[in-house]
């Protein structure tokens, strides 16, 4: 019997994050304080007992010095098999991703998001060290709020813009799941 993606272990990052931490000589308080969330988040991110918004984690890397692509394996394969899809976590909640590309050697990023009912990327807008994103509605409906102007886009419908400008996106649906393919171009060096 062929491995769905969510029959996959997660990749997790909290240890990559921590170790990062211990090499600059950073305690938990000095980047806790530093991105404004507390050392107790912090620390449950660290043991991956929690997920942080997509912003969180941007921010935790970029006080760390860390381009966000380096918690993440490198995938040498060209062809990516549906069992084979890296379960990531790219930060979000309610939120499964899986990163379907060759990563290291890509010129992008594509991240397969399955969102359950009210999931997404956080509330809090975020920016990526980006040229392009594009957006590809599977199923479902997403909505994507990109400089406080919300669109909601059904299945089937795309939508491309600068992900240098604060966005985040979340299932329409608190009933219904979501799932949609972001393509990120280069991939995020934040």
């Amino acid at each position: 019997m062929a491995l769905t993606p969510t029959d996959k272990p997660s990749i997790n990052i909290g240890d990559k994050l921590r170790q990062r931490r211990q090499e600059l000589g950073m305690t938990l308080s000095d980047v806790a304080e530093n991105i404004g969330v507390t050392k107790g988040f912090l620390s449950e991110v660290e043991r991956d007992k929690t997920s942080p918004s997509v912003a969180s984690l941007l921010r935790i890397c970029e006080t760390l010095s860390m381009p966000i692509g380096a918690l993440f394996p490198n995938n040498e394969s060209q062809v990516i098999r549906k069992s084979e899809r890296l379960s990531i976590k790219f930060g979000g909640i309610d939120i499964d991703d899986f990163l379907i590309n060759a990563h290291q050697q890509s010129r992008f990023q594509a991240i397969l998001s399955q969102m359950r009912p009210g999931g997404g990327g956080g509330d809090e807008l975020y920016s990526v060290n980006s040229q392009e994103e594009f957006v590809f509605v599977l199923k479902g409906s997403v909505r994507i709020t990109l400089e406080g102007e919300t669109t909601v886009l059904d299945e089937g419908d795309t939508m491309s813009f600068n992900p240098r400008l604060p966005h985040t996106f979340k299932n329409n649906s608190d009933t219904e799941p979501a799932e949609a393919l972001f393509i990120v171009s280069p991939p995020p060096r934040n």
